[in-house]
């Protein structure tokens, strides 16, 4: 019973708010429940506080105000920019933990992704034009945050699906100048070879 588990990891919580790893159990309980968002930001507002320096917990965060972006159009610019923070707070405490970049890169990827999609089923050519700009900016703000983290990733089947984004983000650039076409074939070469360069 699902219920139960919460209850359980609560009432730990209360006996132990020190404990981490009750604090992690309850923050993936909710996580994979899709329960009470207010509770998951107080259960990482306090696991930030136990451990400030623990980047995967501003990952989470931004992870979650991803989640909610999507889940309430209405409030999706408030989100993105909550997300953007942690993600950005997360790389600033190790910038050698690829995944805030990662967080990142795929956030702005998948909103032009959805712009994209929005794009072809208008019929309206001013509305058509502004969300394809829109499109080419978040595709745009993809490229930093998927670049840093190639360069910072030690793992190597990591970076070559990197590659793989930055491949398509480069690919739809390539006829704006030298550079955009170079780091197409780079990154084309990645993902053909499964070897990052």
């Amino acid at each position: 019973n699902k219920t139960a588990v919460r209850d359980i990891l609560e009432e730990g919580f209360s006996k132990y708010p020190q404990s981490q790893s009750i604090l992690i159990g309850l923050i993936n309980y909710y996580l994979t429940n899709n329960e009470d968002p207010n509770r998951l930001f107080e259960l990482i507002g306090l696991a930030k506080k136990n451990e400030p320096n623990n980047a995967s917990l501003y990952y989470v965060e931004g992870n979650i105000y991803n989640e909610l972006r999507q889940a309430d159009p209405a409030k999706a610019e408030e989100y993105i920019a909550k997300a953007v923070e942690a993600y950005d707070a997360c790389a600033g405490i190790d910038a050698n933990y690829e995944f805030g970049h990662i967080g990142k890169g795929i956030m702005y990827y998948n909103i032009a992704i959805e712009l994209q999609e929005k794009a072809a089923n208008e019929l309206d050519d001013a509305k058509w034009s502004a969300l394809n700009d829109q499109f080419t900016a978040a595709l745009k703000n993809a490229r930093e945050p998927f670049e840093k983290a190639y360069n910072v990733s030690k793992d190597d089947s990591l970076r070559v699906n990197i590659a793989e984004y930055l491949k398509n983000i480069y690919y739809r650039f390539s006829s704006e100048g030298p550079e955009f076409e170079a780091g197409y074939k780079k990154y084309n070469e990645v993902v053909k070879t499964g070897k990052p360069l």
